[in-house]
């Protein structure tokens, strides 16, 4: 583990030039600097929405309230645009929602991502980790299938004031495209209805807006390289639908980071999980349901079920957290995945007639190839995984299950934890397994959205970070190890990389006269090396050795870098 008093200066150096770098994103991606932006307000138009239209990087948008995209109408959003969001909980919250037929086209880039925040975030690295709830989300409502009685629901957390059902979301087009959210940065989000509606039917799952909620979402919507920071409530949330998502990170919820219900069936790939540590937030990592059996909004046959595919991901917790709660009816299939730092692993319960318990004995629930450590206080198998039910033998069905499909407990060298002074993140943790564990071939996702790899894990050992230079990362959450060069900015070959010099710094390629009165002044020498030449014979200030016009500690050291050697 890194020294937490280095990595601390680390982040606070980092932080500190935050501000600068945003500045130079926004130039490079060809637009306004952050603080040159005007603001535009949107709002819902007394119920026409936003219409069809394009959001330019060179302004900043506010919501205003529950902005809808409508039916039919297409917002495309620029790359490099930040979206912002008056504060507000419940009525009071603003969001931005499509509704079941319009679509968002919001495709930033790697260097350029479109950023959803609150009003006034200085974009500066500032914001403590653990700030929610200071606006609304993200909702998309699809027209995919759900397993409700009647094929379809009501958002949570909103209302739509013109009573055009735009918070209604479901229906039977299972490739249906909402859009593409493609390198979206989504922060300290989240909003709570205290009364909710009379006709609200998703009781089970109260009424709260997320980070992001995809609502009877399909398979024609592309969702990549996301990210989801410090939510009330939960990060991510899968209503029904078929989407699938690839590079996903959900960070410092303070319930789950990602729930499923209602019939989801599509695949995720590459999800990178963590809870609030420091300040012991989050109840679980995963909580995956499958249907609303308690209040009669299910389909008798209880299909389609809840059973989407989730391969390569990084689960981190806390010890007053359960890594999976399976439950109402919730199935799945987990490969290739890491717990670590949790309290408890999987708990499958089975209560109602169709709870998690019958959706594994369906073969609806597997769970493949996963490693666990520092789970509980033990590596026994009722700490990492737990059948909670009336049946005899469930828990030995289960366990044997876990056995047999080559779950173990394995510590692959992950660096789990991190910690935090004052909401700041003062040293992080290494995703990045150190010992191989290969993956065995009768272990790998079905179908083809998956790319096929042979780790465990959200992050290829040995690879890149897919999050670097996201929000996740200024935040100083990755320790990113050692980077060896010249540290020296003074030195020729000076590299802005390095964090941990190498010994290789030198003055010999970009030296030579600095003095512009010289008869051999060099425009392009980054600092003088003494071979000036005067008219006069002699140097006007022979011990400004850098050629900045004085004499000071730059030229000292530059002399020190020269002890010994021999003068020809």
């Amino acid at each position: 583990m890194m020294p937490s008093l280095h990595n601390y200066w680390f982040t606070f150096l980092l932080l500190l030039p935050f501000s600068l770098c945003s500045q130079v994103l926004a130039q490079d991606c060809g637009c306004l600097p952050y603080g040159e932006r005007p603001v535009i307000t949107l709002t819902d138009n007394d119920g026409a929405g936003t219409g069809t239209q394009t959001l330019s990087c060179d302004n900043i948008y506010l919501l205003d309230g529950f902005v809808y995209v409508n039916s039919g109408d297409v917002l495309t959003v620029e790359a490099g645009t930040v979206i912002q969001a008056k504060s507000g909980q419940g009525e009071s919250a603003s969001c931005l929602i499509v509704a079941r037929g319009g679509q968002i086209l919001a495709d930033g880039t790697a260097d350029c991502p479109i950023i959803f925040t609150y009003q006034d975030d200085p974009l500066n690295g500032s914001t403590p980790y653990n700030t929610h709830g200071l606006w609304g989300g993200v909702i998309i409502n699809g027209n995919a299938e759900l397993n409700t009685y009647d094929g379809d629901d009501l958002a949570e957390g909103i209302t739509d004031a013109s009573g055009a059902g735009r918070d209604v979301y479901g229906g039977l087009d299972n490739a249906e495209s909402s859009g593409v959210l493609r390198h979206i940065s989504i922060r300290h989000g989240g909003s709570e209805m205290p009364n909710p509606p009379v006709n609200f039917q998703n009781k089970i799952n109260g009424d709260e807006t997320n980070g992001l909620s995809l609502n009877g979402v399909g398979s024609g919507t592309v969702i990549e390289h996301l990210e989801i920071v410090s939510t009330l409530d939960d990060g991510l949330q899968i209503m029904g639908g078929t989407v699938n998502l690839k590079y996903v990170a959900v960070a410092f919820s303070t319930e789950e980071n990602l729930e499923y219900d209602q019939g989801w069936s599509g695949d995720m790939q590459y999800f990178f999980s963590i809870l609030d540590q420091p300040a012991m937030v989050g109840e679980h990592g995963f909580d995956l349901e499958g249907d609303d059996f308690e209040f009669q909004d299910v389909t008798l046959s209880f299909l389609p079920y809840t059973n989407p595919q989730i391969a390569n991901f990084t689960s981190l917790g806390h010890h007053d957290a359960m890594a999976v709660r399976w439950h109402n009816g919730g199935g799945g299939r987990l490969y290739n995945g890491i717990f670590q730092n949790w309290d408890f692993g999987i708990d499958i319960e089975d209560e109602d007639p169709c709870d998690a318990y019958e959706l594994f004995l369906f073969g609806e629930l597997e769970i493949h190839n996963n490693r666990f450590w520092n789970v509980g206080d033990s590596l026994a198998l009722d700490t990492m995984i737990l059948y909670d039910g009336p049946v005899w033998n469930g828990n030995i069905q289960i366990q044997d299950h876990f056995v047999s499909n080559n779950n173990v407990g394995s510590d692959l060298g992950l660096d789990d934890t991190f910690d935090a002074l004052a909401g700041f993140i003062t040293s992080g943790v290494d995703p990045f397994p150190t010992a191989v564990d290969s993956v065995p071939a009768e272990h790998q996702p079905v179908g083809t959205f998956f790319d096929p790899v042979d780790y465990v894990g959200a992050f290829e050992p040995g690879g890149e970070n897919w999050l670097t230079g996201g929000y996740l990362y200024q935040m100083g959450l990755f320790y990113i190890g050692d980077v060896l060069g010249c540290t020296y900015d003074w030195a020729c070959n000076y590299d802005e990389e390095a964090n941990t010099d190498d010994g290789s710094c030198e003055l010999t390629t970009c030296g030579g006269c600095t003095y512009e009165n010289a008869a051999n002044y060099l425009s392009s020498a980054l600092h003088d090396d003494g071979s000036c030449v005067f008219a006069g014979g002699a140097s006007p200030c022979p011990t400004d050795v850098d050629g900045d016009g004085t004499t000071g500690v730059n030229d000292l050291l530059e002399i020190l870098s020269l002890f010994g050697a021999v003068c020809e």
